[in-house]
């Protein structure tokens, strides 16, 4: 039982970023809009220009709604739970010195970019560096953990 404890500890950062990632790519698969651009009616009908060269530069992927901010309250939870499980995870390996490590901020930085940060048109670009960032801590975090418990 004590061993399936320290797994999770070990562990649950990384599956956490995995299944945050999973969600929100499938979150976009369902609520986005994939414009295909026709460079023949894009040449020829200015009525088709004009529509895609409004929307080329907000990106080819785009979020229902207000582009340049997170609104979707599923996603915000599965953010705002990355960054409670990043605090407990940073509490529970923090008495003894011996396991203190600081890499679960890099992931909580990587779940709070989102939240936090709007880059220009497109919030799809954030989440997926917010994603990115998060992954690369969670993986530091496992093997300065592993380290500990071996």
């Amino acid at each position: 039982m004590y061993i399936n404890l320290i797994n999770l500890k070990r562990w649950c950062l990384l599956i956490y970023s995995i299944f945050s990632a999973v969600v929100t790519v499938i979150y976009i698969m369902f609520n986005s809009t994939f414009y295909k651009l026709d460079l023949v009616r894009y040449s020829n009908d200015i009525n088709y220009y004009n529509k895609m060269s409004a929307i080329l530069p907000k990106g080819l992927l785009q979020l229902n709604g207000n582009f340049s901010q997170l609104n979707s309250p599923l996603l915000i939870i599965v953010y705002l739970l990355g960054v409670l499980i990043c605090l407990i995870s940073l509490i529970l390996n923090w008495e003894p010195y011996y396991k203190r490590t600081y890499t679960p901020l890099i992931s909580m930085i990587g779940f709070l970019l989102p939240l936090l940060i709007r880059n220009g048109e497109n919030i799809i670009w954030m989440l997926l560096l917010g994603l990115i960032v998060a992954f690369i801590g969670s993986i530091f975090y496992v093997l300065a953990i592993g380290k500990v418990y071996r």
